[in-house]
């Protein structure tokens, strides 16, 4: 039994093989394998060369016709014509290169090279299609998602679940971050406010613990005697990594206060018109009352008065009556009271019914006794009624007072007739 051998640099070697062992293993080998002599002839190709390409040693006799046939394009043939030949010389170890197989399908295919005793270099052959195919759609995705980031205004910090920093990339449209590069390895908790850093380490353990993304985060920073509001929202990744995606939101925030004040306004406007609303309806209600009072107070003294058939005076004005509100300012103005003044209804409202008369004390009485007491008075004396034609007529006043549900006087009815 032949003993191990020792080569030139100490290694060990394997026991001696048979010859129809080593070629058992060329033929077996899921790689192709190409044998080539210093005059560039292939020497063998093995049955996994024929099975990745479809060629046969027939195809290809020499290295040149083998690019000649993989290549047919001249344009992609010279651009890897190079490369094999330092691939052939031994300046290159590896090249990757599309290839025309025997069927006509166009595969990737990877040469390596080694060194083999006598001057031969053998090539193995393997068919990468798939794993390009796979390695350009992650440059595609990862092409997609460069250009997905850079088109938003954010920065993308990658962390490890303690909130070390891994990786940092911020969007063109991101103002100038202050997390970039030079703070990786650092926890980027330690570079925010401190009640920020606590909520954002909290975040982060809760989306370690549920693999869920956490609830936004907003905080403020002072950026140039300015502050600035940013959001931070926490996603899980592979392998308990994380991401912050920070985004500045200070123009949304100053939309939001902006729309905030507005609202108030808003509000205040409405609270406004709705007390204007009640005051108004207020005010209708008591006219509607002094109506009610005055035409019940003419309507108790007609009940009141003898009628007689055919007496004289009957076209003459008899009582006239003025409602006025609680500060003695005309409201009301019947027909007796127009026909005996001289004055329309809306010439006299809006003016303090003791304006009409002259004589006496009669503001007084009516408004300590009617306005203020609340009882109903009669003027003693005759008092002048001054026309709106600058005549006046000798009259007889008193006041009623008109009160709301409460109790509280809200008006009175003047009553005055010709003394």
């Amino acid at each position: 039994m032949t003993g191990n051998k020792t080569t030139r640099d100490g290694a060990r070697e394997s026991p001696d093989l048979g010859a129809d062992t080593c070629l058992s293993i060329l033929r077996e080998t899921p790689d192709g394998l190409v044998l080539v002599d210093g005059e560039g002839r292939c020497r063998y190709l093995n049955p996994a060369f024929t099975r990745i390409t479809g060629y046969t040693p027939e195809d290809v006799p020499t290295l040149a016709q083998w690019f000649e046939r993989a290549h047919p394009n001249p344009a992609y043939r010279r651009k890897v014509q190079g490369p094999g030949e330092e691939l052939f010389s031994g300046a290159r170890d590896l090249l990757v290169a599309s290839v025309v197989c025997r069927d006509g399908r166009v595969r990737d295919i990877e040469l390596r090279r080694a060194a083999v005793e006598g001057g031969y270099v053998l090539l193995a052959v393997r068919d990468v299609t798939e794993q390009s195919l796979a390695e350009e759609n992650l440059r595609q995705a990862t092409s997609e998602l460069t250009a997905v980031i850079e088109a938003f205004p954010d920065l993308f910090v990658r962390l490890n679940a303690d909130g070390t920093i891994l990786e940092v990339r911020a969007g063109r449209l991101a103002e100038t971050p202050f997390i970039s590069q030079v703070h990786l390895g650092r926890r980027v908790q330690d570079l925010l406010p401190a009640g920020v850093g606590e909520a954002l380490s909290g975040a982060l353990q809760e989306v370690v613990r549920t693999n869920t993304p956490a609830a936004p985060l907003e905080f403020s920073r002072t950026k140039v005697g300015e502050v600035r509001h940013y959001e931070a929202r926490v996603m899980p990744l592979r392998e308990l990594h994380l991401m912050v995606i920070i985004r500045e939101i200070t123009e949304r925030k100053l939309a939001e206060e902006e729309l905030h004040r507005h609202r108030e306004h808003l509000e205040e406007l409405v609270a406004e018109r709705t007390a204007e609303l009640e005051r108004t309806n207020k005010q209708l209600e008591q006219l509607l009352y002094y109506i009610e009072m005055t035409e019940r107070k003419a309507a108790e003294n007609w009940l009141d008065s003898p009628v007689e058939l055919d007496s004289p005076g009957m076209d003459e004005p008899g009582e006239a009556r003025i409602t006025t509100d609680a500060a003695g300012t005309v409201v009301i103005v019947d027909m007796a009271a127009e026909r005996l003044t001289g004055y329309a209804g809306d010439e006299l409202a809006g003016k303090p019914v003791w304006s009409l008369f002259t004589g006496g004390d009669l503001r007084e009485l009516l408004s300590r006794e009617v306005l203020e007491q609340g009882r109903s008075a009669e003027y003693a004396l005759i008092v002048s009624l001054v026309r709106k034609d600058g005549s006046k007529e000798a009259v007889r006043v008193s006041g009623d007072p008109i009160a709301d549900g409460s109790g509280t006087v809200i008006g009175m009815v003047c009553t005055f007739y010709k003394a």
